[in-house]
């Protein structure tokens, strides 16, 4: 299965959940990017919905890891 099938996940999934365990690494640098970019173009409502993931996803990463 490819990345990109794994973080579609299912359209009912909750923000943040659709990301399995072993791709939250990606994931983070993924939004950290889109932030960026988002940021950068001055579309600041799409860069607060990528801070919203990041902050799911650092959670899920403490939650869940200890190696990540």
């Amino acid at each position: 299965m490819s990345i990109k099938a794994k973080l579609l996940g299912n359209k009912y999934s909750p923000a943040g959940t659709r990301v399995p365990t072993d791709l939250l690494p990606e994931a983070l640098r993924w939004e950290r990017a889109r932030q960026r970019i988002f940021i950068a173009l001055g579309n600041h409502e799409q860069a607060s919905k990528c801070t919203g993931l990041l902050s799911i996803y650092e959670r899920r990463v403490m939650e869940e890891t200890n190696d990540l």
